[in-house]
């Protein structure tokens, strides 16, 4: 029923929001690493965490959770400045580690051990370590789950994905008041998702996470990870949160040493992400999201499998760093061969529109962006007779997009007969 209630008031407080997200600046606009259409309010965040406080507070629990509500209430704040004005990565560093501290200081919950890694050593107990540590670990975890909110419905599905193996684990171990904290952010989440996947009749998002979402979804599964995994009563080994967050994790650890390997600083914005690169080789965003969602789903399987079979900690950590390392060698790869069949692809796509064979190929026109604006490109004598309207790179405020121009006064041109 928490979970019901929490779907059913995070869905109306997301239709609610979206109409007046206009009228505050809080729209995600189209722009150059953009691909959807007009402004799209960015109310998700804003509208789980109303609802996720709500259902926490009617079932008690407000003693017990305050220090995550208010840590949580900080990077949601923080998340509207950053969608709304946009912050500096290091101070977008600085609020997060902020966030992790108030769990750590008020909540008094941390990582203070890893579990028997390597059989030989007994369990890694971190010591004064485990405050830095779960710094660290907080702020990777936040930003993994902010770097996978790049196609429509993923980054809320592959938190779901982690929250069904944490609610599995909570299940079974009798942890009550964590099962009820997880059923009330899954179903606030499903609330949202109605809003942010692509469904028949629907080619695009009603509504996105922004960063306020991404922020208070990664906080929210290092919360859960370290409540069921700390302590003499854990319910699971700290390396199953692993399996749990697998294609995040392994996603932003791959993109970070790409950039390295690049000479290129971590914090750089690119389209270089897991599910760009599908988008790149002609996936449908909807493919993309189902694919990435089933990969997600195999990894937090594995990982509560080992978790309820019994499994060696040390193995399966050893197979997540397997699983790493393979990844890391696919997608250095992946990417070159995608983006040789994205060229053939697009090439291909293009003689079936314009017919290419026997047509003008100088009427072409290619879109490009200065100032985030699209602005068509074309070539040969076309754009010769646009320069000359606009010098010096000028355009006029008003600019038709064009996405092909044919000469449709030819006979027998299909472009005419359409």
């Amino acid at each position: 029923m928490t979970g019901i209630v929490a779907l059913i008031f995070t869905a109306l407080l997301v239709e609610a929001a979206r109409r007046i997200a206009p009228a505050i600046g809080l729209v995600d606009s189209p722009s150059e690493r953009k691909s959807h259409r007009g402004e799209v309010p960015l109310v998700g965040g804003i509208s789980i965490f109303a609802g996720l406080f709500m259902l926490i507070a009617a079932s008690g629990g407000l003693s017990e959770h305050w220090p995550f509500l208010s840590a949580a209430a900080m990077l949601v704040a923080v998340g509207v400045w950053d969608d709304v004005k946009g912050i500096s990565p290091a101070l977008r560093l600085v609020f997060q580690a902020c966030a992790v501290l108030v769990i750590v200081y008020f909540g008094g919950m941390y990582l203070s051990d890893l579990g028997t890694l390597i059989p030989m050593l007994g369990k890694v107990d971190l010591g004064w370590m485990g405050i830095p540590f779960t710094v660290f670990a907080g702020i990777g975890i936040i930003n993994a789950f902010n770097m996978s909110d790049g196609v429509d419905g993923l980054c809320g599905t592959l938190t779901l994905v982690a929250l069904a193996g944490f609610g599995t684990v909570a299940t079974i171990a009798g942890k009550t008041h964590d099962l009820i904290f997880v059923a009330a952010l899954a179903g606030g989440l499903i609330g949202f998702l109605i809003f942010n996947v692509r469904v028949p009749g629907r080619n695009q998002a009603k509504a996105f996470l922004g960063d306020a979402g991404s922020y208070l979804l990664g906080l929210s599964v290092l919360y859960v990870a370290m409540r069921l995994s700390q302590g003499p009563e854990r319910a699971m080994a700290p390396v199953a949160a692993l399996w749990f967050c697998m294609l995040p994790l392994v996603d932003t650890i791959g993109m970070i040493l790409r950039r390295i390997r690049r000479g290129r600083s971590p914090f750089t914005p690119d389209r270089e992400h897991i599910h760009h690169v599908f988008l790149l080789a002609k996936f449908s965003v909807t493919s993309t999201w189902i694919g990435l969602a089933a990969v997600a789903t195999v990894g937090m399987v594995f990982g509560l499998t080992g978790t309820l079979g019994g499994m060696s900690e040390s193995v399966m950590l050893a197979t997540f760093l397997v699983v790493g390392v393979l990844y890391y060698g696919m997608i250095m790869r992946a990417w070159k061969v995608m983006r040789f069949l994205s060229r053939s692809i697009n090439r291909r796509t293009e003689v079936l529109i314009d017919r290419r064979k026997g047509a003008d190929r100088r009427q072409r026109v290619e879109l490009r962006y200065v100032n985030g604006v699209p602005i068509d490109r074309r070539s040969g004598m076309d754009r010769r007779q646009h320069d000359r309207r606009a010098e010096n790179d000028e355009f006029p405020e008003n600019v038709t997009v064009l996405a092909h121009q044919q000469n449709t006064d030819r006979p027998g041109n299909r472009a005419a007969r359409i």
